[in-house]
C-alpha cells in the first residue's frame, strides 16, 4: 500500500486542520504533514519548495472557503505549476452545493471531494483514492 510521504493540509479552521492532520498520520500513514491557514501560504511554500528542490507533497487536502486565497484560486494557480510529479488533491469542505462538486470535477488534479467532518467511510475512500492517484 502506497502512503503519502508529505501532505499539505490547507485549512483555515485550526481544529479541522489538527483533526485532518491526525487522520492523515494515523489512517493514511503519512510520514509528514504540513498545515497552512490559507491557499496563499500553501502556494508560496509549494513554489519555494519547487524552486529550491525541496520535497513536494504527494497529497494536498484543500478547503474551499478560506481568506486571502481560497481553494478555487489555489487550484487555478496550482494547475499552472511545472511539477515534476503528480500531486493528489482532495477537497475537504463544508460545501455540499452541487455546483462546487461539479466545478471540482473539472480540475484534473482533484481526485476526491469530501464533506466535513470526515467519517470512517470517507477516510477509507481517501485511502482507496490515494492508491489510484499515486500510481
Amino acid at each position: 500500500m502506497k502512503t503519502p510521504k508529505l501532505a499539505y493540509v490547507v485549512e483555515d479552521d485550526p481544529i479541522t486542520s489538527s483533526i485532518t492532520k491526525l487522520i492523515l498520520r494515523k489512517s493514511l500513514h503519512c510520514e509528514k504533514v504540513q498545515t497552512y491557514a490559507n491557499g496563499q501560504r500553501a502556494y508560496d511554500h509549494l513554489t519555494a519548495a519547487l524552486h529550491n528542490g525541496a520535497d513536494l507533497p504527494d497529497l494536498i487536502v484543500l478547503d474551499l472557503n478560506m481568506p486571502l486565497m481560497d481553494g478555487w484560486e489555489f487550484l487555478d494557480a496550482f494547475a499552472g505549476l511545472p511539477l515534476p510529479t503528480s500531486v493528489c488533491v482532495f477537497i475537504l469542505t463544508s460545501s455540499i452545493h452541487p455546483d462546487d462538486i461539479t466545478k471540482a470535477a473539472h480540475y484534473k488534479e482533484v481526485h476526491g471531494y469530501f464533506s466535513k467532518p470526515l467519517d470512517d467511510h470517507n477516510v477509507e475512500r481517501m485511502q482507496r483514492l490515494f492508491q489510484t492517484c499515486a500510481d
